[in-house]
Parts: structure tokens; C-alpha cells; sequence
């Protein structure tokens, strides 16, 4: 996406919340660090993967028959929200829709689990025994703590899944302070 607008865009400060199944809790725990944060001040952005095709709006209402019709890109608009779809040839890169977002304090990305960007994986220990942070298909560098609700004696942070107010010190020390 060039635009001379976006590149005059200070680059917001990234952190991914991956885990190795759905049903970890990376909803959950991003739904508060919003909340959290947003309390501190901060304007927060959210990538969301999706793998599957999703409709953003309801079968028989104008704009899903817009895009249903062949319109390549359409935006719907109220005094409170904006929503544009696009019907794109291919799936854009982390990079491209993370430049969508223009200013804002920080983005929180769930999913695209094989990202550049620092990670913290969510582990519990009733959903899953292995841990993406000890992968070798994954770039462990990009893990910086494993928010989780067993010890699990790793080279990395472990923060308490259950206090989210600490993972959010410290994803504002490693992440939003740094930048």
C-alpha cells in the first residue's frame, strides 16, 4: 500500500497472541488487554486470522448484495462504525494490513502464528501439551513469554494467565516503551 499519508506513519508497536489450538483463551485474553488498555490511554488496533471464509455481514442486506454483485471493494458507514470489504486475488501479507491501521499506540495481533512479530503464547494445561515456543517450525527468537497457568520451567517469562493487568506490564515495558 503506498499512500505518501502511510509512510509519513510512525510504525506501531506489534505483539501477537498465538497458541497451538483454538479454545486457549487468545479471545478471552485479548478482549481484556484491550479493556486494560484502552483504561491507560492507548488506542488499539486488532488483526484477526481467520482461516476460513467469513461474511462480514448478513445474506439480503445492500452491501452484502454489493459485494455479492462483483463490487470490489465496498464501505459501510454509520455515525459509529466503518466497514470496508475487499475482495482481494490473493491473501494480503501481516505487513500490508498491519499499514491499514495508519496511527495508532499498538496492534495486537491473534493468529498468523509463523509472524515476524514478538509473540506471547497462551498455554494451558487442560487444552494442549506442547508449546509453539519450543517448535523448531517455528522462529523461537519471536517469543517473549508464555502466558500460561502451569509453571513449565522455560528460558522465557512465564506470566500468569489469570492476571492480565501483569501481561499487560509487560507487553507496555517489552513493546509499547521500547518502540
Amino acid at each position: 500500500m503506498e499512500s505518501s499519508f502511510l509512510n509519513n506513519v510512525k510504525e506501531a508497536p506489534v505483539i501477537s497472541i498465538v497458541a497451538t489450538k483454538s479454545n486457549a483463551g487468545k479471545t478471552t485474553l485479548i478482549e481484556t488487554l484491550i479493556t486494560i488498555f484502552k483504561e491507560r490511554g492507548y488506542s488499539v488496533g486488532v488483526l484477526k486470522h481467520d482461516a476460513h471464509k467469513f461474511e462480514i455481514d448478513k445474506e439480503g442486506k445492500d452491501s452484502y448484495r454489493f459485494t455479492k454483485a462483483g463490487a470490489d471493494k465496498m464501505i459501510i458507514s454509520s455515525k459509529e462504525k466503518l466497514a470496508m470489504v475487499e475482495t482481494i486475488k490473493e491473501e494480503k501479507t501481516v505487513e500490508d494490513i498491519l499499514d491499514m491501521f495508519g496511527e495508532i499506540d499498538l496492534i495486537i495481533i491473534e493468529g498468523f502464528k509463523n509472524n515476524k512479530y514478538p509473540k506471547i503464547e497462551v498455554h494451558r494445561k487442560d487444552i494442549d501439551s506442547r508449546l509453539l515456543c519450543k517448535d523448531e517450525n517455528f522462529d523461537i527468537t519471536t517469543f517473549l513469554a508464555v502466558a500460561t497457568d502451569e509453571e513449565l520451567n522455560l528460558l522465557i517469562p512465564e506470566l500468569d494467565i489469570n492476571n492480565v493487568s501483569k501481561i499487560a506490564d509487560f507487553i507496555e515495558m517489552k513493546i509499547i516503551k521500547e518502540k
